[in-house]
Parts: structure tokens; C-alpha cells; sequence
């Protein structure tokens, strides 16, 4: 009976033992890749990492949080540098933004400031967003503040026909 059980024992930790998952080392954010923006325009998709955002030519806006009263300096690339077919304030079409935990958000060209454009923020402060939250999306409404989208994932752009 003991070479029974001192048997069984062995058997169930061997494997554990012998064969650890992933060889001991734990997955990390950096070890998966780049997480990538969708960008849709009518069929067509395309696929921006944080890596091409760097190359392209940014704009920056400043900021004041309303609710810590602190000032931050955001840097990222226009939309229609990505999606040239976004005419902000121009009221053709919409745009449907994807973001957080399968949230969506949709705005239609007349409902955008015209003097003021979509930008797809990749650096506050000078710091790189970090790698679970890599895109923001800076908006403003017509007659409000800019507004801030966090975890942005997809971005659909809608002409209208």
C-alpha cells in the first residue's frame, strides 16, 4: 500500500515538476507585443502600433483636470493624418469609437467643433501611455471642453453616402 500511494504522489507532482508552464517565467504586457489601434474606413481595416505613432509628426494640447486641478501636456497624431477621410466639423458622416470594456461612442460630424480635430494620444507628459491603455482620443463637442477617451481600441469612420 505504501508503494501505492508513494507512486500516485510521484505521478502528480512529476508532471508539475518536469514540465512547467511557459519555463517558469510569467506572461507580461511586454513579452505579448504591441497592442494595435483599429482603424475602419467604409471595408477597409488597418492597424496602427504605438511604434508607428512615434515615426508620424505630433500635436500637442494642454489640459487642466477639472477634478485635481493639475495641468498635463497631451501629444499625439491628428486622425486624419490616419484616417484621411475624417473631416472634422464638416457634418458628413460619423465616427464610432471603441474603447474600455466594450463601451462605444458615436459622433456625427455636426456634432464636433469644426476648429478643432480628433487627435489619438499616445504620450502625457512626455511618458509613453503604458501598455494596457496605449491609445486616448481627444474630442470636443461643439460648445463644450475637449473630452478625453480613455483605452480607445477601435476607431470607425462612417462618410455618409
Amino acid at each position: 500500500m505504501y508503494r501505492q500511494c508513494l507512486a500516485l504522489s510521484v505521478l502528480l507532482v512529476a508532471p508539475t515538476a518536469i514540465l512547467p508552464q511557459r519555463y517558469g517565467r510569467p506572461y507580461t504586457l511586454a513579452e505579448s507585443g504591441p497592442l494595435y489601434l483599429q482603424i475602419k474606413v467604409q471595408d477597409k481595416s488597418h492597424y496602427v502600433s504605438p511604434y508607428d505613432l512615434q515615426k508620424m509628426p505630433h500635436s500637442s494640447v494642454t489640459l487642466t483636470d477639472p477634478a485635481t486641478k493639475a495641468t498635463h501636456v497631451y501629444q499625439g497624431v491628428p486622425l486624419e493624418r490616419l484616417a484621411p477621410e475624417v473631416t472634422a466639423g464638416s457634418g458628413t458622416g460619423t465616427i464610432q469609437i471603441e474603447f474600455g470594456s466594450h463601451q462605444t461612442l458615436t459622433l456625427s460630424g455636426t456634432d464636433l467643433d469644426p476648429e478643432t480635430k480628433l487627435i489619438v494620444i499616445d504620450t502625457v507628459d512626455g511618458k509613453p501611455l503604458p501598455g494596457h491603455v496605449p491609445y486616448y482620443l481627444l474630442e470636443k463637442p461643439r460648445g463644450k471642453p475637449l473630452q478625453k477617451i480613455i483605452e480607445v481600441r477601435c476607431i470607425t469612420v462612417k462618410p455618409s453616402a
